[in-house]
């Protein structure tokens, strides 16, 4: 039986003389793409690396380096991303750290790590213009690394988590997660695919090498972007006229500040969502504004892929009845809701920990960090992360909370609430806001004002600070540590 890396290969080859990935406004085909991914294990090969050591990937959206990816995937190669934005001896020190064949980079950045992957006996292949072959690095033209004791098994991938808490951490992902995570993308149920997919995400984390596996897989025409901007996603729905569309929260609030006329989304008949809460007030007024249903989910990072979510036979059922949920377990998954302390099963309506069972995945319950409530109905309510939880003088604050109040003042584009360490408390809250382009006369006081009105006196923050943007990493999630240094430094 075929897995996904045969359908791959078998897309890479049957459709090489179609529309595969657009970048800057230019297609080039699967073909391209394949070329491009074979001349990259080619060089592997001529370096001397094992077939069953790990490959290093400094990643970035960019076109070499999405063909390289679906190449080392296609050659059943295994995959390591390194976060392209770490300072140059933090890098350093992930490639010395990774235990890695090779490293592949982008031409710009090997001036950088040098050294440090010499040091690690690394082979080195510079990534540039997708016309240009790949080449082997002067200095890096073999591996002389001769342990590779954590490979991973059969051409997996580490992935890169979203950074909101610090340095992105890799996370294994063997090729059964990848599986599941490209057939939970939308339309791969349905098995309707998009006749193109705008791709905003990240390719280093899941969502983003998701997207372009499942786009390689299924014969979609991705559109990539190396960098999330209103004007750029808007050029690529009036060109393209996409009928589905993949957004975060902040690309959702940014489309709405930006006052992005309804006719540009004319063509989307739905959007879809889950790496992070949606504010149901934010939702209801996209919603309204441009007339197409947003169909929420929610992954874990420990099974690569969506498992609650809606659908539009859902929505059509229930209609806004379960409004601000995130929908129903998908089919295969069964969750459940427990107690933090006991780790007993709680009665529906009530809030606990989310425990996950998704036997393709992994044989056992597992529980997560989120803390949901699911009704009578099985819909599952996602209340925020339970380690996130600020707790001022025994008081109890899920910084979400706070959080959807902020939103709801029709200033607020998005804000940032953190826990900051105290004297006497133990910690309490603080928030950072980014105000609408069109906001007047609204400063910190007008905001604690509207938090007093909804929340209770334990909850609202002891300073309140409005920010032209507030700190994100690239996958547009906003950059917890650099608020809490914000307020730090302060």
């Amino acid at each position: 039986m075929s897995d996904v890396i045969d359908r791959l290969r078998e897309n890479l080859r049957d459709h090489a003389d179609q529309r595969g990935i657009e970048f800057e406004g230019r297609w080039i085909t699967w073909g391209e793409v394949a070329r491009y991914g074979d001349a990259v294990a080619a060089q592997l090969d001529a370096a001397g690396c094992p077939p069953s050591a790990k490959i290093g990937l400094i990643i970035r959206n960019r076109l070499a380096h999405a063909a390289a990816v679906l190449g080392l995937l296609a050659h059943r190669r295994s995959i390591s991303f390194i976060y392209p934005f770490l300072p140059a001896n933090a890098i350093s020190d992930n490639i010395e750290a990774l235990g890695a064949a090779a490293i592949l980079a982008d031409d710009q950045d090997w001036p950088n790590f040098h050294a440090a992957a010499r040091q690690a006996g690394c082979a080195g292949i510079a990534l540039g213009s997708i016309e240009d072959a790949p080449a082997l690095v002067k200095g890096l033209e073999k591996c002389t690394r001769t342990s590779f004791d954590n490979a991973l098994p059969d051409g997996g991938i580490e992935v890169l988590s979203s950074g909101t808490t610090g340095a992105p951490k890799r996370i294994p992902m063997a090729l059964n997660l990848l599986e599941r995570a490209v057939m939970s993308a939308p339309g791969a149920e349905s098995g309707k695919a998009p006749p193109v997919q705008i791709n905003i995400w990240p390719l280093g984390g899941v969502g983003g090498v998701c997207l372009l596996t499942g786009a390689a897989v299924n014969n979609t025409p991705l559109v990539l972007m190396e960098r999330f901007t209103v004007d750029a996603l808007v050029d690529a729905l009036r060109r393209h006229r996409p009928d589905m569309l993949g957004l975060n929260p902040t690309a959702i609030a940014m489309l709405m500040d930006a006052d992005v006329p309804a006719d540009a989304l004319s063509s989307v008949q739905v959007v879809s969502g889950g790496s992070a809460y949606l504010d149901p007030d934010v939702q209801d007024r996209f919603e309204q504004r441009y007339g197409v249903p947003i169909l929420w989910g929610m992954g874990a990072t420990e099974f690569c892929g969506t498992i609650v979510r809606w659908t539009p036979q859902m929505r059509a059922e229930v209609g806004d009845t379960k409004r601000g949920s995130t929908g129903l377990p998908m089919p295969g998954v069964d969750v459940r809701a427990v107690d933090p302390e006991s780790g007993a099963q709680v009665a529906p309506g009530e809030d606990g920990l989310l425990e996950v069972h998704c036997p393709a995945v992994r044989p056992d319950w597992v529980r997560t960090t989120d803390l949901v409530m699911i009704d009578e109905d099985g819909y599952v309510f996602h209340r925020g992360r339970y380690d996130g939880a600020i707790v001022r003088g025994g008081f109890k604050i899920l910084p979400e909370r706070v959080v959807d109040v902020l939103r709801q003042h029709p200033a607020v584009v998005d804000a940032s609430v953190v826990g900051m360490p105290d004297a006497r408390l133990g910690a309490v809250p603080v928030a950072a806001v980014e105000l609408s382009q069109h906001a007047q006369g609204v400063d910190a006081e007008a905001l604690i004002a509207h938090l007093r009105k909804e929340l209770p006196p334990t909850h609202i923050p002891v300073e309140i600070r409005i920010v032209d943007a507030l700190p994100r990493t690239p996958s547009l999630k906003v950059a917890l540590t650099e608020v809490k240094r914000m307020f730090a430094q302060a």
